[in-house]
């Protein structure tokens, strides 16, 4: 599992560097094109614009996976140790819960219901765009899928890699 793990982090941050690049090229082209052509681009706009919500919310996902997330540590601290084990596993499960439902299943639906949308500037399907809800969903799962399974060797303190939760 720890070699998925490094598996789709590999390819969350493979994608994001290039995302970051690319928006980086498109948003110079984007300002010479205007203010040095005028001549403004509206593809490049829409292209960062839709790159932006793919690299978010693969980004959040990814966060998810490293467990760096925002989280109200002050209340956790103060319980006993097994109350935070169980109060980890419960947030945990709720993590789950939004991934399936509101992403995974919300997002499919949204995605089939705005395929046949065009976007103008770029004639790229609205579904595509979309898409990146189910996507960031099935990664966020995965991820919380590998942190459940992790909680225990967190608790008995077996496993330097983990200890974040």
């Amino acid at each position: 599992m720890k070699k998925a793990k490094r598996i789709v982090d590999t390819v969350i941050l493979t994608f994001a560097s290039i995302a970051i690049i690319s928006m980086t090229l498109l948003s110079i082209w984007q300002v010479i094109a205007r203010y040095i052509l005028n001549n403004p681009s509206t593809m490049s706009e829409e292209i960062i614009r839709y790159t932006l919500i793919w690299f978010t919310l693969l980004a959040a996902a990814y966060v998810f996976g490293k467990n760096k997330h925002i989280a109200i540590l002050f209340v956790r601290e103060r319980m006993s140790w097994n109350a935070q084990v169980a109060l980890t596993y419960l947030a945990q499960i709720a993590i789950l819960l939004t991934a399936a439902i509101v992403f995974i299943y919300g997002g499919i639906r949204i995605t089939m219901l705005t395929a046949p949308q065009i976007a103008p500037a770029t004639g790229i399907s609205m579904g595509f765009v979309y898409a990146a809800l189910p996507v960031s969903g099935v990664i966020t799962l995965f991820y919380t899928i590998y942190n459940i399974m992790t909680i225990e060797r967190v608790a008995n303190k077996e496993d330097e890699d983990v200890k974040s939760l």
